[in-house]
């Protein structure tokens, strides 16, 4: 037997006999995201680094209730470093504030850096997912999908 073939009516799939397509696909959606698994973790390190984890002293006004690893960080690494005027960063759900900080910047900025990444990867995945099983798959059991 090949790594891939039918085998009546089910497929053979590097060395699992009787596989279903449904189990195929999933077998393969596995693999894929195996190869991509160190984007998968760092995308998830730059969430995580990003939530306000860090108890801090609670301020006047506006204040939020913690601080992030991203933001303690890179606060640290560009110190004084400013923009020439102000940009506008995300802080907590739906809020923004204006800041001339790098440092803040880019703190407040990681855990998104990290979900757009993680949209990157899922849809590599989804797509060689596809292409790999519709490759394999008999044409009643290929998947169309749309090309938005």
């Amino acid at each position: 037997m090949d790594t891939t073939e039918e085998l009546n009516g089910t497929y053979y799939y590097y060395g699992i006999d009787n596989v279903t397509a449904q189990e195929l696909f999933w077998i393969i959606f596995v693999e894929e995201f195996a190869k991509h698994e160190g984007l998968a973790i760092e995308s998830a390190a730059m969430i995580i680094s990003g939530l306000p984890l860090i108890p801090k002293q609670k301020g006047l006004g506006k204040s939020t209730w913690g601080t992030s690893i991203a933001s303690k960080a890179s606060r640290r690494i560009f110190k004084d470093m400013r923009f020439v005027g102000q940009v506008e960063t995300p802080v907590g759900f739906m809020k923004t504030r204006m800041t001339s900080k790098i440092g803040t910047a880019v703190g407040r900025y990681a855990p998104y850096v990290g979900y757009v990444q993680a949209m990157i990867v899922f849809s590599i995945i989804a797509k060689e997912t596809r292409n790999k099983y519709n490759l394999i798959a008999r044409p009643e059991h290929r998947i169309e999908w749309t090309p938005f």
